[in-house]
């Protein structure tokens, strides 16, 4: 009998041990972890355009280093800051306090500029950072690994949805840099073929699933990278302006990369609009024959545009202007960066908009409401206060810090006024995410006195006082 049993055990350990490898293999992308602890596959996945509305953009910067790229980095943020919340990755007061000083150095309204606790060392966001999602209506980032090495920001994605809240699916078992990452609003990648040859371990059929599953990517076009382009990515070559418009960059026929792009541009031609439209595909030659203009950034109703004090600037510009009619084309001289590899694109990125509850879609009305947790405010857990609502230095002679904690997505308005009542600054902030953060305010111009401080919402407002010497 205890033969019989052990040779029935014999027989199915292949079969089990191929259940359990199977099982482990399964666990490699089909299971990621979920920083949320929600459901570990996101409902209805669907990617997110570029040239959709976007909520604010993320950066990271350390002024003082080079000041020809503090200049880049303050005439970016100068462009975004009209036309979306700028969100600045800080590392302590000494960090932030640092770049409020080169932002008011070089004349740049402060207003719309967000300070989040979240730790920072390497400016290409574009690339470490999150690829955005709905899951299920609702916002979820997606980490990939990226393809430098040797930074503290590889788990920049899991971090900033830990901090915001949100559901986070986790595959850095892959090499995906985000500058190779560019959807259309119909659940079709463009990429590289980089998205499979830097990883030479992982079969094909895996990368695509886990964008299909995970991400809601129902189609890849694969593209050929540049041959100077070290990095590979798509975003220093084709751009996607609209539903129906790319761009692309050309190069003179002795150039090593003609035949590329060329062949890059036939295949744009080859792709079929999936609601029949026509696509409108447009080249830009590149400054100089290697620095491009397609490596800008849409954010709601600007477009920013690396430009290089060259004589093709102002056709590129022309470009953009005819394409996007109606949005504010800007140029920002990249020359001090380019040579880096990476322009205005690779050193932001975007965070959509989230969809607000119903019924915190009407906006201000006018009601206070005090009552704690009913309210869209949570207390700020700092050292400087245990009010949801807080400014430091207060009394403040020059700048005053106003720090506060949402966690509840909806439409804010952040207003000062004096003591007559009149108000001296007012932001709206609209679909923002759940967080910790802190604005800076120039007092500079104000008179010595008392402010109030006030920070409104459809279900409640909160008030704080603010000293100025």
């Amino acid at each position: 009998m205890g033969q019989k049993q052990y040779n029935h055990i014999n027989f199915y350990l292949p079969f089990l041990a191929f259940v359990i490898c199977g099982l482990s293999f399964l666990s490699l992308y089909a299971m990621p972890g979920d920083q949320s602890g929600n459901a570990v596959h996101p409902v209805n996945p669907q990617p997110i355009a570029e040239y959709d509305t976007v909520a604010g953009v993320v950066m990271y910067w350390n002024p003082g280093n080079n000041q020809s790229y503090d200049q880049i980095v303050v005439a970016v943020v100068d462009g975004i800051q009209s036309h979306a919340t700028v969100f600045m990755q800080t590392n302590g007061d000494n960090h932030r306090q640092q770049m409020i000083s080169t932002f008011q150095n070089h004349g740049v309204s402060l207003d719309q500029i967000v300070f989040i606790d979240v730790y920072g060392d390497r400016i290409w966001i574009r690339d470490h950072g999150p690829l955005s999602i709905f899951d299920n209506d609702s916002l979820a980032f997606v980490g990939f690994d990226d393809f430098a090495a040797n930074h503290g920001d590889k788990d920049l994605p899991e971090r900033l949805a830990s901090y915001w809240g949100i559901n986070y699916y986790d595959f850095s078992h892959i090499v995906f840099d985000g500058g190779n990452y560019m959807v259309d609003n119909h659940n079709r990648l463009f990429a590289t073929n980089r998205i499979y040859t830097n990883n030479p371990g992982v079969q094909q059929e895996e990368i695509d699933g886990i964008f299909n599953t995970y991400m809601g990517i129902e189609h890849i076009f694969v593209f050929l990278p540049m041959t100077n382009d070290y990095w590979g990515h798509l975003d220093m070559q084709i751009k996607l302006l609209n539903d129906t418009t790319f761009i692309i960059s050309t190069v003179d026929a002795w150039h090593e990369d003609y035949l590329v792009l060329q062949d890059n541009y036939n295949i744009l031609q080859s792709i079929q609009h999936p609601e029949g439209k026509t696509y409108q595909i447009v080249q830009i030659p590149k400054a100089q024959n290697w620095k491009t203009y397609i490596n800008s950034l849409i954010v709601n109703n600007a477009v920013l545009v690396p430009v290089y004090d060259d004589p093709l600037d102002e056709h590129a510009l022309q470009i953009y202007r005819g394409l996007m009619p109606g949005k504010e084309v800007i140029g920002i001289n990249c020359n001090a960066m380019i040579h880096w590899e990476g322009a205005i694109h690779c050193i932001t990125k975007q965070i959509p908009s989230f969809t607000a509850p119903e019924a915190n879609d009407n906006g201000d009305d006018g009601e206070d409401d005090d009552n704690g947790d009913e309210t869209g405010f949570d207390t700020v857990q700092d050292q400087h206060s245990s009010n949801p609502l807080s400014v430091y230095p207060n009394p403040a002679i020059n700048n005053a810090i106003i720090a506060f904690a949402i966690k509840m997505p909806g439409n804010y308005t952040l207003k000062v006024m004096d003591s007559s009542g009149r108000i001296v600054r007012s932001t709206q902030i609209t679909a923002w995410t759940s967080g910790r953060y802190s604005t800076a305010m120039d007092t500079t111009n104000l008179h010595a006195g008392v402010y109030i401080v006030s920070l409104r919402h459809a279900t409640g407002q909160w008030n704080t006082k603010l000293i100025i010497q």
